[in-house]
């Protein structure tokens, strides 16, 4: 007995909490507004369709009455805003459609010589037009929950107004409601899910256009900056050196024209690698020989085999710069190949700007499944004013290298930390190396 209570509680609870649901759906019940062209012709043709079901009733052409021609108008009208109001039209439509069936004998006075399946016609197919428009623009479940309440109020009306011999058109109209709102249902469902599908695609295809132009940054953004930062080196020592040693002078600013020539270079071929990648992602492997349409040199962006000219450069600008390799040579794809570059890169050129002549200390370090970068340098103040190699001012960073470099490590599957530690700030990555096994 108290097993029986408990469920019956637990059933209550169940049919409120379902209730509750409901009524929340039909408080934010979906007002679609604009029908399509689709359905205004349905709306449309549906009435000269229920006239003309409702003279055939007893198998054969026959001018209905106007009590029945009134009652099918009146129940299409509604049907002229199911789009804007769909719960709305529902409840007006089966009210007339009750109506219909209540007041049958006034309506169809010719009861007695019409085919027992057709008797309620046009009955209910204004209500199906209203189920199949609240259960394809509603939530589901409310949908659902209405179409079987209106179904349910048909079927009352009908058993409580006609004759128990016409019991089968009664279950007949039952049925036809609850078809057509499980044939709605498989109807939202695939639309649903194919709008679904083309929502993911337009996130994936607009998350595709960031990373790419996350890309493009960062790949303008290395290729120009440590070319960048040694013109600017270059231009503080010619300054410096103009009056007191013009050939030191000339020796400055042929290094500002070498390196504005390597910058143009290198972002000539970027954008060049970036175009064709568009078209083929293995364009990025052209050989050194390859050539554009233009017959311009489209060979890939530098690994660590110039990592000798990049120490080079900045040596010449004034920044002490010292490799250290530690274990045997170890082959990098591409991709790392070229992180590992613009990562050196990166960190000297962050080095040379921010504290200028401290020594910058670059370690390689080949153990058998990554290589591990090390860059660091003191975190000395700028140089004095009169120094003999001193730059330009610059502008504060802005942190994107630091992010770029970041991007590069784990994008290749590698990690990245940097910070200040111990009076030194460390750029430590590390890279994975292929299985040569494999």
């Amino acid at each position: 007995m108290g097993q029986d209570r408990k469920g019956s509680v637990v059933s209550a609870d169940a049919l409120r909490a379902l209730a509750r649901r409901v009524a929340a759906e039909a408080r934010d019940e979906v007002r679609t507004g604009r029908p399509s062209r689709a359905e205004v012709a349905s709306t449309l043709a549906l009435l000269p369709f229920m006239l003309a079901v409702a003279s055939l009733r007893q198998g054969h052409y026959n001018t209905p009455s106007a009590q029945l021609i009134a009652m099918t108008v009146l129940a299409w009208v509604p049907l002229l805003a199911r789009t804007w109001r769909p719960l709305a039209v529902l409840v007006a439509v089966v009210t007339v459609e009750s109506l219909h069936l209540a007041l049958f004998p006034f309506a169809a006075p010719d009861i007695d010589h019409v085919v027992a399946i057709a008797t309620y016609q046009p009955v209910p197919l204004a209500t199906m037009a209203a189920v199949w428009t609240v259960v394809t623009r509603t939530p589901r479940l409310l949908g659902w929950v209405s179409s079987v309440a209106a179904s349910v109020v048909l079927l009352a009306v009908a058993l409580l107004s006609q004759p128990m011999r016409l019991i089968g058109t009664d279950m007949v109209m039952w049925d036809h409601v609850l078809i057509t709102a499980g044939v709605a249902t498989v109807v939202a469902t695939h639309r649903d899910r194919v709008l679904r599908r083309g929502q993911e695609e337009s996130r994936r295809v607009a998350d595709a256009v960031t990373d790419e132009r996350l890309r493009i940054a960062r790949e303008l953004h290395d290729v120009l900056a440590h070319n960048l930062t040694l013109v600017n080196a270059q231009a503080g020592v010619a300054e410096y050196l103009l009056e007191s040693d013009p050939a030191g002078a000339a020796t400055a600013l042929r290094g500002i024209t070498k390196h504005t020539g390597r910058a143009i270079e290198e972002l000539r071929v970027t954008v060049g690698l970036l175009r064709r990648e568009e078209h083929d992602p293995h364009a990025a492997t052209v050989p050194q020989s390859a050539h554009d349409l233009s017959g311009q040199d489209l060979r890939p962006v530098p690994g660590l085999d110039a990592l000798d000219e990049l120490v080079a450069a900045f040596r010449a600008a004034g920044t002490a710069v010292t490799v250290t390799h530690v274990g045997p040579p170890s082959a990098l794809d591409e991709q790392s190949d070229l992180a590992a570059y613009r990562i050196v890169a990166e960190a000297v050129t962050n080095a040379h700007k921010h504290a200028p002549r401290a020594p910058v200390s670059v370690t390689l370090a080949r153990v058998p499944d990554h290589l591990g970068l090390l860059v660091s340098n003191p975190t000395a103040p700028p140089e004095p004013a009169d120094g003999p190699h001193r730059t330009a001012r610059t502008p504060p960073g802005t942190g994107n290298g630091l992010i770029g470099m970041r991007e590069r490590a784990l994008a290749c599957g590698g990690t990245f930390t940097a910070g200040a530690s111990g009076g030194r700030f460390v750029v430590e990555a590390t890279l994975p190396t292929p299985d040569v096994a494999s």
